[in-house]
């Protein structure tokens, strides 16, 4: 029987038992759809679940399928999508490297075809032929595995990078209990490459992506993604703003050298711009040893309290994170952190600035300025926190008011208040406790 479509694409007739000609025009079809996906950037869980459905439907016996690859991300180096079909879910697992405990790597049979240069491998589960020399092929086996194939493919992500290589694993597992038919191979092994190639596409735009989000973070890098990269594009943003900086970044600098003061740096970061991050916050940018972020506000200022809430919380959470890690900062003989933090609500120039050549997406205007400004009264009156009225309105905890103060360079006096974050902060200990 050969192999027909209907309109939406899925295989509904089997390409049939050692039909060279018909099992031909199958992977033709699913290479044919493979090429759409790449064209469509189709996501990888959809490419899988799409390309198992259609091996199912043309009879050729898989119970499990996974695919794997390298990526480019700060907090993992791997993926791996697994589709069975028990229950024809698909699950993605991310890898930490060679670091992460219990991944089952270093005795993979990936790890062994990677380091061997071998594209393709095949064992036999059961019976006398049976090669059960992988850990996971002996799991593969207790759960009534029967046959395994793998496939490797090669290819580059970035030719002008040195992380240009990557490999595309595949591998497939069945039941049935004479295993796969050399048809079965031949229909496997010839949608491999068309696979990798929607793969990579998909790939490639994830890691785009993510590395501009990384860099500019999410909203700022969605909107780079999306064409808004040219000198002047720009979008008006009213906000809550964060500007916090590091008090004593000179005696720390000096206390352990310039060659572990970067570490010390993203320590900090991680308890201030993490704290904002965590509580709905984007991070704009570092300056220095500062921190350049903004908790967004509808235009019709319907959610300003929730703005103005949800930074009181990412302070309250950047003061338990730093007492928490100056306890362990003292215990090691190194010096405390300490910090400045000021709030205010404006409205903002939200794009590019710079030259045509090199822009820089960040948040500009004199409410920016402002905030800055209101961080720097912050060691005059000896309160690591200050937020201008509006904040204090729209924030449960009890303020301090600190009085008006002009801020330098901007002609503008703005009433000051000092929140007590000690509520705010049982909250978040009793969250974390429980």
């Amino acid at each position: 029987m050969g192999n027909d479509q209907n309109s939406t694409g899925v295989v509904t007739a089997l390409p049939g038992t050692n039909n060279a000609q018909a099992a031909r025009g199958f992977v033709r079809s699913v290479n044919d759809w493979l090429m759409e996906c790449a064209l469509d950037d189709t996501d990888i869980k959809d490419l899988l679940s799409g390309m198992a459905s259609r091996l199912v439907a043309s009879g050729i016996p898989v119970d499990r399928v996974m695919v794997s690859f390298k990526t480019l991300h700060p907090l993992y180096e791997g993926v791996s999508y697994i589709w069975t079909k028990e229950n024809g879910q698909i699950e993605r697992t991310n890898h930490m490297g060679d670091d992460e405990k219990d991944n089952g790597w270093t005795e993979s049979p990936m790890k062994w075809m990677l380091e061997n240069d071998v594209s393709f491998m095949r064992r036999h589960l059961i019976g006398p032929s049976a090669v059960v020399d992988f850990p996971v092929l002996e799991s593969f086996r207790k759960r009534r595995g029967t046959d395994y194939y793998a496939l490797m493919t090669p290819f580059v992500t970035d030719r002008d990078s040195t992380l240009n290589s990557n490999r595309i694993f595949m591998t497939y597992l069945t039941r049935r209990p004479s295993g796969f038919s050399d048809e079965d191979l031949a229909i496997l092994s010839g949608i491999q490459r068309r696979f990798a190639v929607s793969c990579k596409m998909r790939i490639n735009h994830e890691e785009t992506s993510t590395i501009l989000e990384t860099y500019l973070g999410s909203d700022a890098g969605g909107r780079v993604r999306n064409g808004q990269i040219k000198l002047g594009d720009s979008t008006k943003t009213r906000a809550v703003i964060w500007f916090s900086d590091m008090r004593n970044s000179t005696s720390v600098a000096t206390h352990v050298g310039d060659d572990a003061f970067l570490g010390e740096m993203n320590d900090f970061f991680a308890a201030t711009a993490g704290a904002v991050l965590k509580h709905g916050g984007q991070v704009l940018r570092y300056i220095g040893d500062a921190t350049l972020a903004i908790f967004p506000i509808d235009e019709d200022d319907n959610n300003l309290e929730n703005a103005c809430v949800s930074a009181l919380y990412a302070a309250a959470e950047a003061q338990l994170n730093i007492d928490e890690l100056n306890a362990k900062r003292e215990a090691e003989g190194k010096l405390p952190f300490d910090y400045g933090l000021g709030m205010h609500v404006g409205d903002v120039i939200y794009g590019n600035v710079g030259v045509s050549e090199r822009v820089d997406f960040t948040v500009v205007g004199q409410a920016a300025n402002e905030a800055a400004r209101i961080e720097q009264l912050t060691k005059q009156l000896g309160k690591r926190v200050l937020v201008s009225q509006t904040v204090a309105s729209f924030i449960s905890c009890p303020t301090a008011e600190m009085g008006a103060y002009e801020l330098q360079g901007t002609g503008v006096s703005v009433k000051l208040f000092a929140p007590d974050f000690s509520e705010a902060c049982h909250r978040i200990e009793l969250m974390r406790a429980g």
